[in-house]
C-alpha cells in the first residue's frame, strides 16, 4: 500500500492530484477554475440529477490539525453556505482519526452527506493503491513510491552514481514538468541517445537528471561518468538495461577544456548505445562548447549527431512553465513567509517570470534561505531585482568578502583543474601554495582541512565513493565562470596556481584560457615557459607522463623547431623516453615524432618507446599519432618493421574486440535488405578498410575478413531491422495536465 505524506507536492499540485484521483473514484471528470471564480471551490462536477458537487482540498500536512479545524469553521464554512451545493467532498493531506472526521463532518453538515466524503492522508493512499495509473500520472508522487525508491537506490553501479541519484531524489520536489521534458524524453525513447545543449543556468543538468531518474525508476542500472568516457568499460553490460549520464561531456561548462581524443571516443560509445535497444545515454553541454566541438571533430558531423541534439532555451519555456519553476522553489525552499509576501506585493512574481534574465539557476539562488541570512525581508525584493539584473554579483560578494586568501586559492585550484579533482591532488597543490615565499604574507586559515570544511556546501562539493575515493568539485558550474572572469586580470595568480596544481587537466584549461582570450598570447607563452622550467627544476618528481607529454606538445606548438635547443625540452623528452610506466597518451607519440623530425632523438629510441607503450593506444587519435611516428622510422630495417607489425596486430585485436567503436555498422546495414548477410559483410568490410586507411594502418584482405568475422553479422543485422521497424508504444509517460491554470491561479493563496 502507498504511504505518501504528499509533502513532495506543492498545494496546487495537490489540488490537481485530488481532482484526478477523486474524479476516477466518482466516475466524473472534475473541473477546476481560474482565480476569483466560486471562492472555496477547487473542483466540481455535476451528479446524475444535474446538481453541483463541489471538491475542496487543503494541503496543510505541516500544520497542526487544530489550526486546520479552526480555519474550516471560520473561513470555509461561510463560503460553503454561500455556495449551497448538493454535495461537498473534502480532501486534506493531514492524517485523520475517526474523531477528526466526525468533527469535520459536523462543521460541513448537511453538505457532506457522510464521513466517507472526507478524505484524509490514509484514505488518499488507499485509493492510490487501487488506482496505480493515477499515481503514475503524477511524477513527483510516483517518484517517491516505495517501489520506485527501492529501484533508485539499488540501481547505481558505483558509489558516486548512488550519491548522484540521492541528490536528484532529494531535490525532485523543486522540479517542474514542462513541455521541454516531454520533447526531450521523446527523442531519448526513439534514438536511445540524447545530447542536451543550452546556455548556463537554463536547466540542462536538472532535465538530464530527471530523464535518467525516470529510467532508473523503471529498473535501469545507472552510471554517471565523472570525466572520461573510458570509465564505462568496467560496468558496460550489453545484456542489461543501463542508462549512462555524462554531464558537460565536452568540458566544464565555463570553458572548452576538451581533451584531444574525447570527441571521437564519445561518438564511438554513442554508436554502441544506439545499436542496443536496452541502452540509454544522456549527455549535456553548453551550446557554445558543443558548436566548438563540431568544428574540432569531424566525427560529430560524420555520425550525424544533430538528430540526437535537444537545445534547451529559456524562450522555449512558456510563461506558465516559468511560473511553475518559480512557484515550486518558493513553496519548497523553506524561505520565510515574510520573504514570500514580498513577491506577492503587486504580483511581483510576474516581474520575475517575465524578466529577461530568468533562468532556473537564478531562481534557485534567490529562493535559497542560506543566501538570505544577511538580507532582511524588507530588503528581499531589492535583492531579487539586483540578482536578476546582474547575475554575476551572486558570487562576487561571497568570494571577495567572505573568503580569505587561502579559501580563494582552493577554489581557484578546482576551477583550473576543470573537473572533479582527487582530494589528494588538491591537498598537494594547496601545500605547495602555502609553502611559497609569496604566500607568507597572505591572511586567513592556513590549515587545509579547515579551509576545505568552510568551503564545502557553499563553493565546493566533497564526494566519497563506495571504495573511499574522495573528490572535490565546484558547488555550481557558474562559480567557474565567475572565477575565471575575475582572475583574467590577474595572470600572476593563474600562473602560480598552475605551477602548484601540476595536473594534466589544468593544461587543457590553460589552452582554453588562451583560446577564449582570457590570457594574451604573450602571457600564454610566459606561463608555458614557467611551467616547463618548474617541472625541470623539480626533476619531474611526482609528475605524470601525460602531464609532461602535454606540456612538451604545447611548447613545441608555440616555439616550433626552435624549441629543440632549449635544455628544458631536451630533458623533458629524455625523461619521457626513460619512463617505463605511466599515462602515455597521444601527446606522448606526437612529442616523439617531433623529436625524431628535429633529430633530438634517434629513431631507434623512438622505436623502443613505441614497443614499451603501444598498448596504451586505443582511441582514433592515439592510433593515428603512433602510425605517424612509425612513418618516420627508416624503411627496410628488421627492428623497425617488427615494431610496425606489433602495432598492427594490436590495432587489429582492438577493433575485433570493440568493432562498433570503430565502424558504424548501421551505415552498412542501411544499404542492404533484411536477411542479406553477404551484402552486409561486404559493406562492413568496405567501411573497415576505410577506417584502417584513416588510422594509417596497413592491411590485406585476410586481415579485413578476420576482423569482420569476429562480428556477429546475422544477429546484429536482424536486430537492426527489429529496432528500425519497432512499433512498440513510445508514448511519453509522466503526469498529464488536467486543465492548464493561469499564472495568477497558480500563485493564488489557498
Amino acid at each position: 500500500m502507498s504511504d505518501y505524506d504528499f509533502r513532495q507536492l506543492n498545494d496546487k499540485e495537490f489540488e490537481v492530484f485530488c481532482a484526478d484521483l477523486l474524479g476516477v473514484v466518482h466516475g466524473h471528470r472534475i473541473e477546476r477554475f481560474k482565480p476569483g471564480r466560486d471562492s472555496g471551490v477547487d473542483g466540481r462536477f455535476f451528479s446524475s440529477s444535474g446538481k453541483e458537487v463541489i471538491l475542496q482540498c487543503k494541503h496543510w500536512s505541516s500544520t497542526p490539525l487544530g489550526n486546520l479545524i479552526r480555519t474550516l469553521k471560520k473561513a470555509e464554512k461561510p463560503k460553503l453556505e454561500k455556495l449551497n451545493p448538493e454535495k461537498y467532498i473534502f480532501a486534506v493531506s493531514n492524517p485523520l482519526s475517526r474523531s477528526d472526521k466526525e468533527e469535520i463532518f459536523k462543521i460541513f453538515a448537511p453538505y457532506i452527506s457522510s464521513e466517507s466524503d472526507i478524505y484524509g492522508k490514509e484514505d488518499l493512499n488507499d485509493l492510490l493503491s487501487k488506482h496505480p495509473a493515477v499515481e503514475r500520472r503524477h511524477y513527483k508522487l510516483w517518484l517517491h513510491s516505495a517501489s520506485v525508491i527501492a529501484n533508485v537506490f539499488s540501481s547505481a553501479l558505483i558509489g558516486r552514481s548512488e550519491h548522484s541519484l540521492k541528490e536528484i531524489v532529494s531535490t525532485s520536489r523543486m522540479y517542474a514538468i514542462t513541455y521541454n521534458h516531454e520533447r526531450a524524453l521523446t527523442i531519448l525513447e526513439k534514438l536511445g541517445v540524447l545530447i542536451i545543449s543550452g546556455e548556463p543556468g537554463v536547466g540542462k543538468t536538472t532535465l538530464a537528471n530527471h530523464l535518467c531518474l525516470k529510467y532508473v525508476a523503471e529498473g535501469y542500472e545507472y552510471y554517471k561518468v565523472s570525466d572520461d568516457i573510458k570509465e564505462v568499460e568496467s560496468v558496460f553490460n550489453a545484456n542489461a538495461k543501463q542508462i549512462f549520464y555524462f554531464d558537460d561531456f565536452l568540458g566544464r561548462n565555463y570553458l572548452d577544456a576538451l581533451r584531444g581524443h574525447e570527441g571521437s571516443q564519445v561518438t564511438q560509445f554513442i554508436r554502441r548505445i544506439s545499436a542496443n535497444k536496452k541502452m540509454r545515454f544522456v549527455l549535456t553541454s553548453r551550446s557554445t562548447i558543443l558548436n566548438q566541438g563540431k568544428l574540432l571533430f569531424d566525427s560529430f558531423e560524420h555520425d550525424n549527431l544533430k538528430r540526437n541534439e535537444f537545445e534547451l532555451r529559456i524562450k522555449s519555456l512558456s510563461e506558465i512553465d516559468k511560473a511553475k519553476i518559480l512557484y515550486n522553489h518558493i513553496y519548497h525552499s523553506g524561505i520565510g513567509d515574510d520573504y514570500v509576501e514580498q513577491l506577492y506585493v503587486d504580483k511581483r512574481y510576474r516581474a520575475v517570470i517575465s524578466h529577461r534574465n530568468f533562468n532556473p539557476r537564478l531562481i534557485s539562488y534567490i529562493t535559497d534561505p542560506a543566501r538570505l541570512e544577511n538580507c532582511p525581508a524588507d530588503a528581499y525584493w531589492q535583492y531579487v531585482v539586483a540578482s536578476l539584473d546582474d547575475p554575476s554579483q551572486i558570487w562576487d560578494n561571497p568570494f571577495s568578502v567572505q573568503l580569505d586568501d587561502f579559501g580563494r586559492a582552493l577554489v581557484l585550484f578546482v576551477v583550473l583543474h576543470g573537473y572533479a579533482i582527487h582530494e589528494s591532488q588538491l591537498a598537494e597543490a594547496y601545500q605547495c601554495f602555502v609553502s611559497l615565499p609569496s604566500s607568507q604574507s597572505l591572511q586567513g586559515r592556513r590549515d587545509y582541512l579547515t579551509s576545505l570544511r568552510v568551503l564545502t556546501g557553499s563553493f565546493l562539493n566533497r564526494t566519497v565513493s563506495s571504495v573511499g575515493l574522495q573528490t572535490i568539485d565546484l558547488f555550481n558550474p557558474s562559480i567557474g565562470d565567475y572565477v575565471l572572469r575575475r582572475y583574467s586580470r590577474d595572470v600572476a595568480s593563474i600562473q602560480t596556481a598552475l605551477m602548484c596544481l601540476k595536473t594534466t587537466m589544468s593544461l587543457y584549461t590553460l589552452i582554453s584560457l588562451r583560446r577564449w582570450e582570457y590570457v594574451s598570447y604573450a602571457q600564454y607563452k610566459q606561463i608555458c615557459r614557467a611551467l616547463l622550467k618548474n617541472a625541470h627544476v623539480s626533476g619531474y618528481e611526482g609528475l605524470r607522463c601525460s602531464y609532461i607529454s602535454k606540456l612538451i606538445r604545447i611548447y613545441i606548438e608555440l616555439f616550433g623547431e626552435g624549441a629543440r635547443d632549449e635544455s628544458e625540452i631536451q630533458a623533458a623528452v629524455l625523461h619521457l623516453i626513460a619512463a617505463r610506466h605511466g599515462e602515455i597518451s597521444e601527446d606522448s607519440f606526437v612529442a616523439m615524432k617531433w623529436a625524431v623530425e628535429v633529430e633530438l632523438i634517434a629513431p631507434l629510441d623512438a622505436a623502443k618507446f613505441v614497443s614499451a607503450h603501444y598498448q596504451f593506444a586505443s582511441s582514433d587519435e592515439e592510433i593515428r599519432s603512433i602510425s605517424e611516428l612509425i612513418e618516420k622510422f627508416p624503411k627496410g630495417f628488421e627492428e623497425y618493421t617488427a615494431v610496425g607489425d606489433v602495432v598492427r596486430s594490436h590495432v587489429f585485436s582492438l577493433i575485433s574486440e570493440n568493432f562498433l567503436e570503430f565502424v558504424e555498422a548501421n551505415d552498412a546495414f542501411s544499404k542492404v535488405q533484411y536477411g542479406d548477410y553477404d551484402s552486409a559483410k561486404q559493406e562492413l568490410e568496405h567501411l573497415l578498410a576505410g577506417k584502417l586507411d584513416e588510422l594509417g594502418i596497413s592491411y590485406d584482405q585476410t586481415n579485413i575478413s578476420e576482423i569482420v568475422g569476429c562480428y556477429d553479422i546475422a544477429y546484429e543485422l536482424d536486430r537492426y531491422f527489429e529496432n528500425t521497424f519497432d512499433t512498440g508504444d513510445r508514448s511519453v509517460e509522466g503526469p498529464i495536465g488536467l486543465i492548464i491554470d493561469e499564472i495568477d491561479d497558480l500563485f493564488e493563496k489557498s
